[in-house]
C-alpha cells in the first residue's frame, strides 16, 4: 500500500563513545549528527501530521543532547555517580560536562535511531509508520522504521 509522509529534519552536536573491541571509534569522539524523522499514513491523505507539531517532538528529544556526552545507561553511575567523572573533570580542569544517558548498552547511530522512534511513536497518534535517519558522519547513516514495504 502507498504511503503518504512527512519529514523534519534536524541536526545537533555532541560526544560519544562505543566499544573499544567493537571499533576504533571506541574512544572519545564528537560528531554534528543529523537525523531526519519521517511520519507516514497509509494511503492518500491530505494531512499527516502538522510538521510544527512533529518538530517540537523531536527538538524536545534531541535538545538534551546538544553539546552533551552520549553515554551508555551502564556507564551513568561512572559519569554521574558521587567522585564521577562529570565531577572530576569540571573540579580539577573546570569545563563544565553536559551528561545525556542513553538506555541502550552502546551509543550507536544506530541506538539513537531507535531511540527517537521510540519517542516519536510514543508522542504522536494517528500515523501508520515512522522512519529515523541518524548520520553520525558524512555518508555513514543507520536507519529504523516501522514501515513494511508492500
Amino acid at each position: 500500500m502507498p504511503l503518504t509522509c512527512i519529514s523534519v529534519d534536524e541536526s545537533f552536536p555532541a560526544a560519544h563513545y562505543t566499544n573499544p573491541h567493537l571499533s576504533p571509534a571506541g574512544t572519545l569522539h564528537g560528531h554534528n549528527w543529523k537525523v531526519k524523522v519521517t511520519v507516514c499514513k497509509a494511503g492518500v491523505s491530505a494531512w499527516v501530521v502538522d510538521a510544527v507539531k512533529l518538530r517540537e517532538v523531536v527538538r524536545d528529544l534531541i535538545d538534551p543532547l546538544k553539546f552533551s556526552l552520549m553515554v551508555p545507561e551502564q556507564d551513568a553511575r561512572a559519569w554521574l555517580g558521587p567522585n564521577g567523572l562529570k565531577e572530576a573533570i569540571e573540579e580539577s580542569l573546570g569545563i563544565k560536562v553536559r551528561i545525556a544517558v542513553i538506555p541502550y548498552p552502546i551509543v550507536s547511530a544506530e541506538t539513537i535511531a531507535h531511540f527517537i522512534y521510540r519517542h516519536v511513536r510514543d508522542e504522536l497518534s494517528g500515523i501508520d509508520c515512522i522512519k529515523v535517519e541518524v548520520e553520525e558522519s558524512p555518508g555513514e547513516i543507520a536507519t529504523f522504521d516501522d514501515c513494511v514495504p508492500t
